[in-house]
């Protein structure tokens, strides 16, 4: 893994670094746009037909919809061990997503002027599990607890199915404890679209969540115009601030643990140690040498590209360049974690102390691990149900509350150059004194 001195890194690998895996996201868009019209325009066809490209799967459209025979059976079939781990990541998951549940308010905000703001679910949710390098059943609880917390109607997720046409029997299990109503076994960007469009047998949907490769994510950019994408959530990223005190093995397995994601994920440490640096770079090639070869092959991948050990002069310093970095995952390991939080203004998720590896959050805390990556994280959190609810305003005033804004109200509308909204105050105002 390749040491950096912030200070004397060259713009171009300092970007190279900082945009990450935007820059295959950014590639992948001009492949996506085509496979968007097609599903846009031809429905089940073309998703069958990308289905069969992609994933090697000969399917008709009867057979996208996942049946409840199929569920039943994943019950039947799933290790017993992996069913409570499941269900124990569940109510964990569902027992933080319900304390972010919204309430409705009205207020008298003047005499006779009644405001407020209602909290709606959306009619329809699409969630997007991805499948490939290996299956997620945990992604499948993070995006579906929350929809159903939020109490959205139709859940509906897609996931590409194995090579003999079936979905993984955790994952099918997850989804029927998360509450997901129709599980679609469909993939890549022509789930994207057919979450976004509707194509005859997967329904539009009014928001769409999940993670996924450059192409899904290059998706979701595209469809922002048909449908609500609060975020994409792109290939995984972990980042770990260190200072001297940190044990390196512990620091070297976190950075390991998002960059085994795939070849385009990244993992980072920023430390102001270059001792640690050292010694973790050592520890981090002796723990990927007893990885699996495909994980391996990964890791090799995103080291040339993205994952790298940067060093700081400072602990200011290396807080300034989390913060511009935006990571999806950050674990802070120094001697005062509490401390050090209150500086991060850019994070998906934050680990605090040695014993809270990145790892955890992922499965089973109980916060979303479907985070903002690519930067995004300047601008938004994680999934929430919030991503599944809209929140309209109300406005009530009484013939006396009208009386008593309006010649403030008047002025603005007079001032701004608005003659009939001036009227629809007058005409009010007039009726009332015939």
């Amino acid at each position: 893994m390749r040491i950096y001195r912030l200070g004397e890194i060259s713009e171009k690998v300092k970007k190279r670094i900082l945009l990450r895996a935007e820059l295959d996201v950014g590639r992948a868009v001009e492949i996506v746009k085509p496979i968007l019209k097609d599903v846009e325009k031809n429905g089940d066809k073309a998703v069958l037909k990308y289905i069969k490209k992609f994933d090697r799967v000969d399917l008709r459209a009867n057979e996208l919809k996942v049946r409840k025979s199929e569920i039943d059976e994943a019950y039947r079939v799933i290790d017993r061990k992996l069913l409570k781990a499941i269900e124990h990541a569940a109510r964990n998951i569902r027992k933080f997503h319900e304390r972010q549940k919204s309430k409705e308010y009205f207020i008298e905000i003047e005499k006779g002027v009644v405001v407020g703001r209602r909290v709606i679910p959306l009619r329809t949710a699409g969630l997007y599990v991805p499948k490939g390098k290996a299956v997620y059943p945990s992604v499948m609880l993070m995006l579906g607890i929350p929809a159903s917390v939020a109490g959205v109607k139709e859940i509906v997720a897609c996931t590409s199915a194995q090579s003999n046409g079936e979905l993984d029997p955790a994952t099918l299990v997850a989804s029927d404890i998360a509450g997901v109503h129709k599980v679609f076994r469909i993939g890549g960007a022509q789930a994207i679209a057919a979450m976004a469009y509707g194509t005859g047998t997967v329904p539009r949907v009014d928001v769409i969540a999940g993670p996924g490769s450059a192409y899904v994510s290059a998706a979701q950019r595209l469809v922002k115009l048909n449908t609500r994408v609060d975020f994409p959530a792109g290939p995984s990223e972990g980042m770990v601030m260190a200072d001297r005190f940190a044990d390196p093995r512990l620091v070297a397995a976190d950075v390991l643990s998002e960059a085994e994601h795939g070849p385009e994920s990244s993992g980072v440490l920023v430390t102001d140690s270059m001792g640690l640096a050292l010694v973790v770079r050592k520890e981090f090639k002796r723990m990927l040498e007893r990885l699996p070869e495909q994980r391996q092959r990964y890791v090799e991948t995103n080291m040339k590209l993205y994952s790298c050990i940067i060093v700081t002069k400072s602990l200011k310093e290396a807080i300034d360049f989390v913060n511009d970095y935006a990571p999806e995952h950050l674990v802070i390991n120094t001697r005062n974690p509490k401390g050090v939080v209150r500086k991060i203004e850019n994070a998906g998720t934050i680990c605090l102390g040695e014993n809270t590896p990145i790892t955890a959050g992922n499965f089973i805390c109980g916060p979303n691990a479907i985070l903002p990556t690519g930067r995004y994280a300047r601008h938004y959190a994680g999934v929430s149900v919030d991503t599944f609810v809209k929140k309209p305003t109300v406005e009530y005033l009484s013939k006396q509350g009208l009386k008593g804004v309006s010649e403030d109200l008047l002025k603005l509308c007079e001032f701004e150059g608005f003659p009939a909204h001036s009227n629809a105050v007058k005409v009010r105002l007039n009726a009332e004194n015939d």
